[in-house]
């Protein structure tokens, strides 16, 4: 008896003590238990990936083979767009489980002749029938994955209205080398195996991923390095470049396809494909106090809120010195959170509507000096409201796939495309091998709460349409000289129009390498969840003085995001791929 009371007693403290815990500086006991390997005490060392440098032209992507294939049609005489779109169509291929023909994409290119920036929208548009109260009465989830969650597809109309404009090989030429791809297959990649593994439930629920990722012995997917062959989607390809890609929005193969999807339950009608047009748009820029230009999209794009980051940057004047010990370190770092916090309070409000006085605010110089000013370097605040949010919020947006081109002319091109989450809706046209995207989950929803129980923003209601929020965010930088300084994008929703800003920021002004500035663990906040989220490999005592200053932290496990960033400096392209996603770099001697 008296032992077992012994026993009890000590349980009891066990548990005190673990509630103790668990309360100390509003941090979840769960986080120290979750951090396996804990945090680093020092920089990690370099990663893999190679700092590669060219003389006439580069292409960076998030699939090495198709950095190859954009290099090869720059060595054809190519131009930017030619080797953009080939690279484009390469990712829809090997990485289709984040982007392809069933998507839509956003393009930023710079003209050196003009020296002028454009914008190409080419994000997916809401169906004809849909509506701001569609999924009132759905399942769950119903825009997240299967047939409602599927969007108009713009990306080979974005690709047709590129090439029309800014091509110079024939348009079956860019396919051409894709095409022998597919017929030949592609290794499976670690990647996309991983994307298969958490999202075994919409592989295995459509026949057509299912055939083409399922070993039909073994009842499981085939492995990495295994050969694919997607004998359909070749098809599709083929006929496309042989016809254009009007025989997909106003032909047979677009009739089949509306056809297929219909039978799944979509509400996506042959007069939704023959409606769509990928749109031309003046790019949103500003001017660094060094003269550089910066050219990125404007919305339903978040280039906006990336420039607004950047002259919040620009007004600290970071050097060197703001990374050179842990001290210096926490300090800056507390500053791009709290930069970032009053970005994501404007990102609230964004849709595909016009907003001229708050857009004017992103990207206005007095706006950005007085964020600097209210930004305090011992303390930060847990009220959205102290940032300016109202009471509601944006999605997230998710799998995405980013493609950066430099050619010998000077021209560049940054595009970003996705079908929204990993392998989109889930539903693949049996018919076209087509991946169709989920994009009608980044529209907002009346009277459905987010995963933070906030409402969801009126500007990005459903309408037909109309295109919804994205943080994609491609870039140019431009020199005084009207040559092109930088190109930039990533591949990571939200974590995006985080990520570019603080790689530029280590590059542009900290001193470090292409390589370092892509190498760098990466700090996000998006203001909802009210935590830093942070990368394995920020060391353990600027996390701990982050935490000193007030601020909530969690460790992601994913891959965050997944920069191409390709640097011109005297004449020479320096060039790093992401080693997060296993891309990679060739260009040009």
């Amino acid at each position: 008896m008296l032992i077992g009371g012994f026993i009890l007693a000590g349980l009891l403290l066990i548990v005190i003590l673990a509630c103790s815990l668990s309360g100390r500086s509003g941090q979840s006991n769960r986080e120290f238990v979750e951090l396996v390997p804990p945090d680093p005490e020092q920089p990690l060392p370099p990663s893999w990936s190679k700092l590669r440098s060219f003389k006439h032209g580069a292409v960076c992507a998030d699939g090495e083979p198709c950095a190859l294939i954009g290099k090869t049609i720059l060595e054809r005489n190519g131009s930017a767009v030619d080797a953009a779109l080939a690279a484009l169509i390469c990712n829809g291929l090997i990485n289709m489980q984040s982007m392809g023909f069933g998507g839509g994409f956003i393009m930023t290119i710079y003209e050196k002749e003009s020296n002028r920036a454009v914008i190409l929208n080419a994000r997916d548009a809401a169906p004809g029938a849909a509506h701001a109260y569609m999924y009132n009465g759905t399942v769950a989830r119903a825009s997240q994955a299967g047939p409602l969650a599927i969007s108009v597809p713009g990306e080979l109309a974005g690709y047709w209205e590129a090439h029309q404009r800014f091509g110079k090989l024939p348009w079956a030429e860019i396919f051409k080398p894709n095409i022998e791809l597919c017929e030949k297959g592609y290794n499976l990649t670690n990647i996309q195996y991983d994307g298969l593994l958490s999202n075994k439930t919409k592989i295995f629920q459509d026949p057509y991923l299912k055939e083409l990722f399922v070993n039909r012995t073994t009842g499981t997917f085939y492995k990495a390095g295994t050969i694919i062959r997607p004998k359909k989607l070749c098809e599709t390809m083929r006929i496309v470049a042989e016809k254009n890609a009007t025989e997909f929005y106003n032909g047979t193969l677009g009739m089949t396809l509306v056809e297929d999807l219909r039978k799944r339950g979509s509400i996506i009608t042959f007069k939704d494909l023959n409606d769509y047009r990928a749109k031309w748009e003046d790019p949103v820029s500003t001017e660094l106090y060094d003269g550089t230009k910066v050219y990125t999209p404007g919305l339903p794009a978040s280039g906006g809120l990336l420039s607004l980051i950047l002259n919040v940057f620009d007004e600290f004047h970071f050097t060197p010195n703001d990374l050179a010990n842990t001290s210096s370190t926490i300090k800056t770092y507390h500053r791009m959170i709290e930069t970032y916090k009053y970005a994501y309070a404007l990102r609230t409000e964004l849709g595909d509507v016009k907003l001229p006085e708050l857009f004017k605010n992103l990207t206005s110089k007095d706006y950005a000096r007085s964020i600097r000013m209210m930004i305090r370097d011992n303390r930060t605040w847990e009220d959205p409201v102290h940032y300016g949010a109202p009471n509601f919020t944006n999605p997230d947006d998710h799998g995405t796939a980013h493609i950066s081109v430099i050619a010998a002319n000077g021209d560049a091109v940054s595009v970003t495309s996705s079908i929204n989450m990993y392998f989109g809706s889930g539903v693949a046209s049996e018919n076209t091998g087509v991946l169709m995207n989920s994009g009608m989950d980044d529209f907002g929803v009346p009277g459905l709460l987010s995963y933070f129980g906030i409402p969801s923003n009126p500007n990005n209601y459903i309408a037909p349409g109309k295109r919804p929020l994205s943080s994609m965010s491609p870039t140019i930088f431009v020199d005084n000289n009207g040559d092109v300084k930088m190109t930039i994008g990533a591949a990571g929703g939200t974590k995006i129009t985080t990520s570019i800003p603080f790689v530029i920021a280590r590059h542009l002004w900290m001193g470090n390498t292409v390589k370092e500035a892509v190498d760098a663990p990466r700090i996000h906040h998006q203001l909802y969840p009210m935590e830093v989220s942070y990368e394995y490999g920020v060391p353990k005592p600027v996390v701990d003085g982050l935490k000193a200053l007030g601020h909530k932290t969690s460790r992601y496990r994913g891959r965050g995001s997944v920069i191409c960033l390709l640097v011109r400096v005297n004449n020479t392209i320096y060039a790093n791929a992401d080693h997060r996603k296993g891309g990679d770099v060739y260009g040009i001697d």
